[in-house]
Parts: C-alpha cells; structure tokens; sequence
C-alpha cells in the first residue's frame, strides 16, 4: 500500500500564507495518485503556551501519536512525508526506524532545510538549534529516498553527506488553483509595461527590498506585513487566500526577491534562495505570468531555460530591460507561462518526482 502523512494544524494565522498551501497541494496531488492520509493531528498553539516540562510533555506526546499512525505499515508499503514535519519532534524519527525495520519504504519530500535556511541567523537560541539539527538529521539520514527542490539542492545535500543516488530532483512545485478547473478563468489582458507583482510576506525585517523598490518602476503588493508608507509608485491590495490570489493579480511580471536590499539578495536569505524553489515562482507561473527573478537564484536556470521570464542582478535593472523589450518578445513569455501553467495546476512535477521515488 502507498501512504502520505496527512499533518492538520490548528494554527491561526496560517490560511493567508503559502506556507500550508504548499503542503495541502501535495496532500491533493498524492491522494489523486492513489495514496492513503495517515493523519497526525496536533495543537500548534498549545505549543506556543507550554514551559520547559510541558514541551518535553508534547514531544512525547507526538510520538505516541507518530506510532499509532505508523504502527500498519509493514513490508511492501511505502509512506511520503513532508519535510520538515509541522509537528516537529525528536521522537519521530524513532517511530519511522520501526517503521523501516517491518520493511516499509520512507520518502521525504523537502519543503524546507531549515538547517540551512534558520540556523544560519544569530538569533536562534542554542537549545533550538540543537533540536533542528537533530530532527532534520535523523530523518534525512533515515530516508529511503529524498525529493529535493532543484539540482542545487541536490548537490548541497550530498555535501552534508546524504547519498546523492537517494536524491531525486523536484524541478520546481506545482501550484494548484481549483477555481480554474470551476469555470473561473486566468486569463487576462497583460503587458510589458504594467506595475510588476510582488506576493507573499511583506514583513519589513522578512522582506525589507520592498521597502527601498526603485522609484521608476510602479508595483501591485499582495500578502501580509506591509508597513504602508504612501509611496506613489506602490499600490497594496492586502491579503488574500492562496486560493483565490492567482485571479487577483494584476501586472506584467512577478518578481521573486529576498533580502533588504534592492541592489541584490543579500545575507542568508541570498544564500537560501541558491538552492531554494520559491513557492511565489509556481504562483506566478501557474497564474499564467511571466517572473522577473534574481541571477543567482536555483530557479533562474528554469525560469529561462522554458521562456517564463529573465533573470537580473539588481532590482535597478528590471526599467531598462523591460523598456528594451519588445511587446511580440512579452507576447512570446505569455504563452510559454499558458504552458507551463497548465504543467503546474496538474501536479506535473510532484507526480514525476514521487514516481521515480516509489516506482512499485
């Protein structure tokens, strides 16, 4: 039999964001593959209100709960997790050992490195950090196989010294949009010469570039966080569900930027994202518009490679090389975005990925 765990969280604050979007996407595209929801249920915002003694309570809690859903599986039966696990506990990796051991297969998929994208801040406390490193490294190290994002990721991963013959290349994620399927259409009238798009957090200390966009270039802002200055080049359209966002946004091209700074994507946010799949390039694309991303980006190879945008090293560049583009050259990216739009709203890329991991 083929298994997915299903995690549901009781956290507010998460329906706006792309963060359970992602995983609810794979949750949908592997349940149409024909895998069961092994479902784990756990309190986040218990979490945040336990003490010391409490928390350690919960870890043990959750691997309770891991074993109970865990305890079927058995030789011939392969089980897709989502990485990292939301319900975040060292005594899950015990419960897929056992798992392992009555001959189940495991496969992770990788959402995040949180190794690599948190710990590189000064502001993790000790304790933290050793709990992330033992969680991501047991489960990573216990994997039968691994989905990484892009070929980057592939690479740096067998740097920390996982089997590179274990890893296997997402390419990018896929981004379903159920309205499209329902007789809403994404279809609009775009230009070169439209505001540019920028979705997702807008926190100042996330996402602080936004705070300094070059004033000759003219943006629509979608997501959380945005501190509204009255700039009269920048228009803030608030949040909205992930659902319903690819019929809102309005511009030419979808940028995909991280860091403070304008000028490029600096400090480890930079670093991130040379081995990261933004899930703000698989909205954009999926909602059938051309991206505008950063040259050193993991992403940018693909996003060039298939004629859905270009690549910059600076936000300061993007007014002339859109100014010396054609509108034919524009019409041209539209069409390729129509392509892989609908590659993307299928689950194209997961499904390929998790066949070349469980090909029974």
């Amino acid at each position: 039999m083929k298994y997915f765990i299903q995690e549901l969280q009781d956290d507010e604050g998460l329906q706006k964001t792309a963060g359970i979007k992602a995983r609810d996407d794979v949750d949908n595209i592997l349940a149409s593959m024909g895998y069961m929801p092994l479902r784990i249920v756990v309190d986040q915002n218990k979490r945040k209100e336990a003490g010391s003694l409490e928390s350690l309570k919960i870890h043990y809690e959750i691997g309770r709960i891991w074993k109970e859903a865990l305890q079927d599986l058995g030789e011939g039966d392969s089980l897709v997790i989502q990485f990292p696990v939301s319900s975040h506990s060292v005594m899950i990796a015990r419960q897929v050992r056992r798992c392992q051991k009555r001959g189940a297969r495991i496969i992770l998929l990788v959402h995040d490195l949180e190794t690599l994208r948190v710990l590189t801040r000064d502001d993790i406390k000790p304790w933290v950090r050793a709990r992330i490193l033992m969680e991501e490294g047991d489960l990573l190290k216990r994997a039968d196989c691994i989905i990484a994002h892009n070929r980057h990721m592939r690479k740096k991963l067998m740097e920390m010294g996982y089997r590179g013959e274990r890893i296997i290349n997402l390419k990018i994620f896929d981004y379903l949009i159920p309205g499209a399927d329902q007789g809403r259409s994404l279809d609009r009238e775009r230009t070169k010469d439209m505001p540019l798009i920028i979705a997702g957090a807008l926190l100042r200390h996330k996402a602080g570039y936004i705070y300094e966009l070059p004033a000759d270039q003219t943006f629509n802002l979608y997501g959380k966080g945005y501190e509204e200055e009255g700039k009269k080049n920048i228009c803030y359209h608030g949040a909205l569900m992930p659902d319903d966002l690819p019929f809102e946004l309005e511009g030419s091209f979808g940028l995909v930027w991280d860091g403070n700074t304008s000028s490029t994507c600096a400090t480890g946010y930079g670093e991130y994202l040379k081995i990261n799949n933004p899930h703000k390039t698989s909205l954009y694309l999926a909602s059938q518009i051309p991206v505008i991303i950063w040259k050193e980006a993991a992403l940018a190879e693909f996003v060039e490679h298939y004629g859905c945008g270009f690549a910059v090293d600076s936000l300061h560049e993007i007014p002339e090389r859109i100014a010396a583009m054609t509108e034919t050259e524009y019409q041209e990216m539209l069409k390729n975005c129509r392509k892989m739009s609908e590659r993307l709203r299928a689950g194209w890329y997961t499904r390929k990925a998790v066949e070349e991991a469980d090909p029974q």
